[in-house]
């Protein structure tokens, strides 16, 4: 019979511990980490924007030298959700 008392310890451990990241680290979320505050807090009112599209805002972000796509502000957009990304809402 196998020793319950070791299950019982890996399964707690599995509670325990948080998740580790899986795949790449959000761009958004990157170039976000890399600005200053002032220029975050304005790049995140845009994000909140429906109005700007992810597209305009991935050319803008080119233009200014992050290399960001368009689907990588959608999902940003999305963070929190299942087809989003990992970074807090």
């Amino acid at each position: 019979m196998a020793d319950t008392n070791e299950l019982g310890t890996a399964l707690t451990q599995l509670l325990n511990e948080p998740e580790p990241p899986r795949g790449p680290r959000c761009t958004v979320g990157s170039v976000l980490d890399d600005l200053d505050a002032d220029t975050a807090a304005k790049f995140r009112i845009v994000l909140d924007n429906p109005a700007v599209t992810a597209t305009r805002i991935a050319d803008t972000l080119t233009s200014s030298g992050h290399r960001v796509q368009a689907p990588a502000v959608a999902r940003h957009r999305r963070r929190g959700g299942s087809n989003g990304c990992r970074c807090p809402r």
